[in-house]
């Protein structure tokens, strides 16, 4: 708390100062977010010295006479500045700013995003949640930061929801679980373009884990790891002539500078289920298993994979999630097969397993949507519609043999 005891030492010691506190006071209870930085000019020194302990920073004069304050983000807390309020007569503005209209507010501020903002202010559960008063600053500070971690440097960096949680909200719980965290995820999907159903997709599109200990990818390759800091480890390729698989954390995933192949770059095996991965490390393909749709340190090694020249054939089951998991495996490096397309191709009527009326629906509404209009694997969605079958990962090595067999008995009949 900035508290009327500290502000009225302060300016007893430095008149000039009061004017540098009234102005950020005045923006807080206004609704406004503060700078990261906060300049005035012409201070005297003595006010520069108060402020530096009010903020508990160090200044920085310019040339021109100018005086640069960083403010911590403890800062940015509402709460932090309510004797501030009393002290110049701010009250009554920030009672005011309770009440006030989120959606108009952010329109003013940021008017580029107006159109994302009339949609989330139509969205049901952000209206609800907007409707209570004691949400709304929560709300509006979660939107700002959103926008800017989308649009800014932070984009491309991997982070936490604690990590989040400090940085915009001083509490490295308030992401993690909640209300607000549902907020984070609907946001993030509209500023993505994706469906906020699928919370895990959505926070890993914005590169935002729960936990960068959790999320990792399985594997066996004759590969060595080149690290960013320049160590080398070849012990993948030393697993990979065991017939063994490894398995890494996103933490040491995104630490990769590079992966260098012990032998000329190999076309890699994706596998979307479990008991065929295994089948592969015993025989010793090279292959990665996506444990289901790929998380993001499956797709960020999937990524590294790609720079080393490889490529990827996917296996996984012919089904509508089966081919968006290969769409995504794909978006990471590049596909020179997908099984699950051979398959459907020389399956019989018998093979596979009856499509659930729940599946139908939910294939017909996927490829009714617009924007899948050119999706790549539409055709094969349309295909599992018309046969009324899916088919399993597992069952697809028998399917192809079984094709081959038959594709020699027709030719000696034709002999």
């Amino acid at each position: 708390m900035l508290s009327k005891s500290e502000i009225k030492t302060a300016i007893e010691k430095a008149p000039a100062v009061g004017e540098a506190v009234e102005k950020l006071a005045s923006k807080v209870a206004h609704g406004v977010r503060l700078p990261e930085t906060f300049s005035v000019k012409n201070l005297d020194y003595d006010a520069q010295r108060e402020l530096e302990r009010l903020f508990g920073a160090l200044g920085q004069r310019t040339s021109d006479g100018r005086f640069y304050i960083s403010i911590p983000p403890f800062f940015r807390e509402r709460t932090v500045w309510r004797e501030a309020f009393e002290y110049f007569g701010l009250a009554k503005e920030d009672r005011e700013c309770d009440d006030e209209d989120v959606f108009a507010r952010l329109k003013l501020m940021e008017p580029e995003l107006t159109p994302l903002i009339d949609s989330l202010a139509a969205n049901e559960e952000v209206a609800r949640f907007v409707a209570r008063s004691e949400n709304r600053k929560d709300w509006k500070r979660l939107f700002l930061s959103c926008v800017k971690r989308f649009s800014g440097l932070e984009c491309g960096l991997i982070t936490t929801l604690s990590q989040l949680g400090s940085d915009w909200f001083g509490d490295s719980k308030k992401l993690r679980s909640g209300a607000l965290r549902r907020q984070l995820v609907i946001i993030a999907a509209m500023l993505s373009d994706m469906d906020a159903d699928d919370e895990r997709l959505v926070l890993e599109g914005a590169l935002i884990v729960d936990n960068p200990y959790t999320s990792s990818v399985t594997f066996s390759l004759p590969v060595t790891l080149i690290m960013k800091d320049g160590a080398v480890f070849d012990y993948p390729s030393r697993y990979h002539m065991r017939r063994m698989a490894v398995q890494l954390p996103l933490e040491t995933v995104v630490n990769i500078e590079r992966v260098e192949w012990d032998v000329k770059p190999q076309t890699i095996t994706t596998s979307e289920n479990a008991a065929p991965f295994a089948n592969m490390v015993a025989k010793g393909v090279a292959c990665v298993y996506t444990a289901g749709y790929p998380c993001l340190a499956v797709k960020v090694f999937l990524n590294r994979l790609s720079k080393s020249g490889s490529k990827c054939i996917h296996e996984g089951d012919a089904d509508l999630d089966g081919f968006r998991i290969a769409k995504k495996v794909g978006n990471s490096i590049p596909l020179k097969d997908v099984v699950a397309c051979d398959v459907l191709k020389v399956a019989s009527s018998e093979d596979g397993r009856e499509l659930s009326a729940e599946q139908i629906k939910r294939a017909s509404v996927f490829l009714s949507n617009p924007k899948y209009d050119d999706y790549e694997f539409a055709d094969e969605i349309r295909c599992l519609i018309g046969r009324g079958k899916w088919i399993e990962q597992e069952s697809f090595a028998e399917i192809l043999k079984s094709r081959r067999v038959r594709g020699r008995e027709d030719e000696e009949k034709t002999q």
